[in-house]
């Protein structure tokens, strides 16, 4: 008899945890700003995707740095 293990089910939020998390955007966007921090349209487009699909804080932060790492190297011309 073959025997396949189940895969384990990629934790994501629940309906509860992504509402939680929409309603404190206004807030999160306003201590930014006491920071002089801003939240420009790539920004909120990637928050956007991070609650879409679900994903837990813990993966939301290892795509979040990814990102930062990404965008910072665009940002910086080649050296010559």
């Amino acid at each position: 008899m073959n025997f396949i293990a189940p895969r384990n089910p990629i934790p994501r939020l629940t309906d509860a945890e992504v509402a939680e998390i929409r309603g404190r955007k206004d807030a999160v966007r306003a201590s930014l700003a006491c920071e002089g921090m801003y939240l420009d349209a790539e920004d909120e487009a990637l928050l956007e995707d991070l609650l879409q699909e679900r994903v837990t804080p813990e993966e939301g932060e290892r795509r979040i740095v990814e990102w930062f790492h990404a965008r910072q190297s665009r940002k910086v011309p080649a050296a010559s």
